[in-house]
């Protein structure tokens, strides 16, 4: 009997122990955000599609920059659009890095592309008859 008193002491006080602990964390909750991108390349070809689900009515950014940081898109969502879809169209521009940067408020999703032309390879082999 004094044994099973001693363990359920000693599970209250650890029990305890943990949620003290718990308690002085002072961790902020993670804001829960506002909107989702998806982001797919059409098949054989250089265009972007994006998709936007916004689940408050305020406006969003859509921009989209070089590896310089100069805006080559700037779009804007309007607040009464809850989904959103757009094709970018990339065949003009040339190879590297670009940035696709989605704002609303204080809350931004940056998502990079890198754009590289592959040059085709083309072997030539011959065949001799002896």
């Amino acid at each position: 009997m004094k044994t099973l008193v001693k363990t359920f002491a000693i599970a209250v006080l650890s029990a305890m122990t943990f949620i003290a602990n718990a308690k002085d964390n002072n961790v902020e909750p993670t804001k829960a955000k506002t909107f989702e991108v998806g982001m797919f390349q059409t098949i054989n070809s250089l265009k972007m599609n994006i998709m936007i689900e916004k689940t408050t009515d305020e406006n969003l950014l859509v921009v989209l920059k070089d590896e310089k940081g100069e805006i080559l898109v700037r779009e804007h969502v309007s607040k009464k659009d809850k989904n959103y879809h757009g094709k970018y169209d990339m065949s003009q521009l040339e190879d590297g890095k670009y940035t696709f940067e989605f704002t609303k408020g204080d809350e931004k999703i940056v998502k990079e592309v890198n754009l590289v032309t592959t040059k085709p390879t083309t072997i030539n082999r011959q065949i001799a008859l002896q």
